[in-house]
């Protein structure tokens, strides 16, 4: 089967790129972004809160970042310190009642349960990240495979599917943005938003996390081909992005992504809107149009 060459980049969309990238103000949009709970915390607990965050990273950004203030409540004012001590049952003690769309009280406490058994054996984890990971891989995705596999191996034998919606597994194809999108956080440099706590894994070995927002700019920019959002497609739309910055492709997520929660991207073309976008006349809707007079 021959290897499909991920798109070309031209000179005129990287330079929009690098562009949106730079002019983005990362911090001033912490208050709309998961990322923003964690960089709130003490460094010390910034890993354990970074688990928290992302893996309940789907749905509404209000509704994500009060589910996760909630599970932060039963964890207390130092969640790694309480997880050295904790117990599988401690989380249905503290919050029973609680609920998030599909997860449940139980599914939250298998995974607490999961990070506390490899806090507990191996210190950080970014060590237990560190015990799966092969440095000499190209990317990250068989590392955090070895991880998933890791902390699912902690779940009760009768855990729910959705504990197992919680922890995405790579080895099935699955895009995994929630994972990607952690590994986002901690891996990359400290610029004020993201952290830069596990900094030794590359931040060049980084793979795209497709949300709604970036899946759909990535296609109408001409980053993929693919229709369906899944590893492939983020493997092909980081690709394409090493075309433009070989050693941290994924800095430009933060800012795509927020085009559209800042509905600074209406997913239509409205000449009002698009004709403020940097990425003006070069994703699909945008391309025919905007040499035209708004109507």
């Amino acid at each position: 089967m021959a290897i499909m060459q991920p798109p070309r980049v031209s000179a005129q969309l990287a330079a929009a790129l690098i562009r949106l990238r730079d002019q983005f103000k990362p911090q001033q949009r912490l208050a709309h972004d998961p990322l923003g709970i964690v960089r709130s915390r003490p460094e010390t607990d910034r890993e354990v809160v970074a688990h928290v965050a992302a893996l309940l990273a789907y749905g509404s950004v209000t509704q994500i970042r009060r589910a996760i203030e909630r599970v932060l409540d039963a964890l207390g004012e130092a969640p790694t310190q309480t997880l050295q001590s904790w117990r599988e049952g401690d989380f249905l003690r503290r919050d029973p009642g609680f609920i998030y769309r599909m997860t449940t009280a139980a599914d939250v406490d298998a995974l607490l349960s999961a990070l506390a058994a490899l806090l507990q054996r191996h210190g950080s984890l970014k060590a237990a990240f560190s015990a799966c990971d092969d440095p000499t891989s190209p990317d990250i995705i068989p590392a955090l495979t070895r991880y998933v596999a890791m902390i699912r191996a902690e779940f009760p034998p009768d855990v729910a599917r959705g504990a197992r919606y919680l922890t995405p597994d790579p080895a099935t194809g699955s895009a995994s943005k929630r994972w990607l999108l952690m590994l986002r956080w901690l891996v990359r440099p400290d610029d004020g938003a993201d952290l830069g706590c596990w900094t030794e894994f590359g931040a060049r070995r980084l793979l795209m996390p497709l949300d709604t927002h970036t899946a759909r700019l990535s296609r109408w920019l001409g980053l993929t081909n693919r229709q369906t959002v899944d590893l492939r497609m983020s493997r092909d739309v980081t690709a394409a992005l090493k075309q433009i910055d070989a050693h941290d492709p994924i800095s430009f997520d933060m800012a795509l992504c927020h085009l559209g929660i800042a509905r600074d991207c209406l997913h239509r073309f409205e000449f009002a809107v698009c004709s403020r976008c940097t990425l003006a006349g070069l994703c699909v809707f945008s391309a025919s149009q905007m040499t035209l007079s708004p109507s």
